[in-house]
């Protein structure tokens, strides 16, 4: 029991960020964007940071075997080029976009697993999982067919998508 409600919280909180992150999206999408790409290379820095004080700190060959100078001189890279070009990604908009709905068929695909073992477990409601996966494959297929549409639709179209897919899944963990 106490392990099928640690699965629903986890659900109802990304759920919940996912419609927090599309209302985000639907104020201010290029604002929010920046922001997560600048956070993404903040935390990129501070882990090639770490990186970086556990080769130099920690045992030579541990350091060596693991990569960790490396590693972190790449995180590090990677993290400075996010704050500092985060324009450049705004303007790579239509690809990011396309990514989104690659990720957006992953997520259909997982809750149709999910559908999948409440069929089979014969659970009640096991549709709602269906329709979110259905919702998720719809919206992705039309990101798709058109990623290098206006820019300010594109943005509306994810955050609707976003709030809608997210709150089916809310839905969904609530009721079943």
């Amino acid at each position: 029991m106490k392990q099928v409600f640690k699965g629903k919280a986890g659900s109802v909180m990304t759920s919940m960020l996912e419609i927090i992150a599309g209302v985000l999206l639907l104020i201010n999408p290029v604002g929010f964007t920046s922001s997560i790409i600048i956070g993404a290379g903040a935390v990129m820095a501070l882990l090639g940071v770490m990186n970086l004080v556990r080769y130099f700190l920690g045992k030579p060959e541990i350091g060596a075997q693991k990569q960790q100078l490396f590693k972190g001189m790449v995180l590090i890279m990677a993290g400075v080029v996010c704050i500092t070009q985060y324009p450049w990604f705004l303007t790579a908009f239509p690809l990011l976009t396309v990514l989104y709905a690659g990720w957006m068929l992953v997520l259909a695909a997982m809750k149709l697993q999910q559908m999948a073992d409440m069929l089979r477990a014969k659970a009640g409601r096991w549709y709602m999982p269906g329709i979110a996966a259905l919702l998720a494959a719809v919206l992705a297929a039309i990101i798709l067919v058109n990623p290098f549409g206006a820019t300010s639709a594109v943005w509306v179209f994810v955050a609707v998508s976003l709030i809608a897919e997210a709150t089916v899944e809310l839905v969904s963990v609530i009721v079943g």
